[in-house]
């Protein structure tokens, strides 16, 4: 800044001692636009300098005083008025002269300020403040690892402020590290209760887990048919888990879990031999039924199930076993439940025949009252099926017609009998 102040200074003299030995009758238009461009480069190198101080209100009004004057010069020059412009020009050098001067007074005045500050921020400083940054990024990379969110700006900002000031040999970099402290223990204080937060959140989430896991091994458990002491240890642990996985206390939840999960361990290293029970009783039923072989096509389909059962045990696939199972339990009823209705049938057709004479219009009434039956066991069979309710409301339909033409015309009323007869067919078929 002095090597600034002081070519400035010399321009201003150069240009003293030009205008005072040019006489008034010489002045041309390029002497006229040197003295513009002078007084213009050093109106511009006064504003450079002035930017780079905490300049007092006198400067800048002197400042302007001085531009004005260059205005006033450029003005005259314009009138040909040499001698006005003259004055305006060492009116103005004069002012920015005065400037520079007291800049110069400014810039001995800082520098001597930074020197003397030079002794008042101590070495240790700059250790204390990585020691702080070293310990933000320490716990930015905690929440990081645990994919929690830490707004560390502020500290990081102050830590940046803090270099600046020990560039420039503040000594307000001693509060700054203070303020960086307390930043420290808010960032420290956040990131322990949102920690906390997030173990607590990790520990409702596993609990919620482990309750779904429970809720299918208490229905597994049912329907492999496990003691009922099992059971009800399976349904006290889902309680008690449920009942504190709203809690906030993460080391409760944790217990209640732990318990949890022993208990489902005693359930699953049992779980394969109610399996292999449960088969073994399907597998009864499936013999049992087996002299219907040629009357019941289902029954091919029962073994198949069955001989995919005892490979699924075989190889310990529990869960897909026990789905198995209910599939195999659920077509051996179907077919004990035609097997019945057959053989009631059956029983209701032959007292009918043996106790009614052998003519057309009797069997005809025969065959009603057998198809009213298979109409009556398909109603509780269907269940929601949409397409087979309306072929059921259909036929009951045609059997109320086959009855009201049995007698005055049994031809007719047979006709409608088969028509009856292939809708139960296709309704059995849509429901198997």
């Amino acid at each position: 800044m002095r090597q600034k102040i002081s070519s400035i200074t010399l321009l201003v003299l150069v240009a003293s001692m030009i205008v005072g030995n040019i006489p008034t009758y010489v002045y041309a238009d390029s002497q006229s636009d040197s003295l513009i461009r002078i007084a213009t480069q050093a109106r511009d190198q006064v504003k450079i300098q002035l930017s780079k101080v905490d300049a007092t209100q006198e400067i800048k009004e002197k400042f302007d005083a001085g531009s004005e004057k260059i205005e006033l010069l450029i003005e005259a020059l314009k009138n040909d008025e040499v001698e006005q412009a003259r004055k305006h020009f060492l009116s103005a050098m004069t002012i920015f002269n005065e400037i520079i001067q007291q800049i110069s007074e400014l810039s001995s005045t800082t520098e001597a300020a930074l020197s003397s500050s030079q002794n008042v921020v101590p070495s240790s400083v700059l250790h204390e403040i990585n020691r702080l940054e070293r310990y933000v990024q320490q716990l930015k990379g905690i929440a990081l690892k645990n994919g929690i969110e830490l707004d560390s700006s502020h500290a990081d900002q102050l830590i940046q402020d803090a270099r600046i000031q020990i560039e420039e040999r503040n000594p307000d970099v001693t509060s700054t590290i203070d303020e960086i402290k307390k930043s420290i223990v808010d960032l420290n204080n956040s990131l322990k209760e949102k920690t906390r937060q997030y173990a607590t959140d990790r520990a409702k989430s596993l609990a919620e887990k482990h309750l779904e896991d429970l809720d299918r091994l208490i229905s597994e458990a049912k329907e492999i048919g496990v003691s009922q002491g099992t059971l009800d240890k399976l349904i006290e642990a889902r309680d008690k888990l449920n009942s504190v996985s709203d809690a906030s206390d993460v080391a409760i939840i944790i217990d209640e879990v732990k318990k949890l999960i022993s208990v489902k361990k005693q359930f699953q290293d049992t779980k394969l031999q109610r399996i292999q029970v449960r088969a073994e009783q399907l597998e009864s039923t499936y013999e049992r039924l087996s002299t219907h072989y040629d009357e019941i096509p289902d029954l091919d389909k029962a073994k198949n199930m069955l001989s995919e059962l005892k490979s699924l045990i075989a190889e310990k696939q529990s869960n897909d076993a026990i789905r198995m199972l209910n599939s195999l339990n659920n077509i051996l009823k179907e077919i004990e439940s035609s097997i019945d209705n057959s053989q009631e049938m059956q029983a209701i057709e032959e007292k009918q025949i043996s106790t009614l004479a052998d003519s057309k219009i009797e069997r005809i009434k025969i065959k009603i009252e057998r198809l009213e039956i298979s109409l009556n066991n398909l109603l509780d069979e269907i269940g929601e099926n949409a397409a087979a309710k309306r072929w059921l409301n259909n036929a009951f339909s045609l059997l109320e017609d086959a009855k009201n033409h049995t007698d005055d015309s049994p031809d007719k009323a047979l006709e409608l009998i088969m028509s009856i007869e292939q809708i139960i067919k296709r309704i059995q078929n849509t429901i198997q």
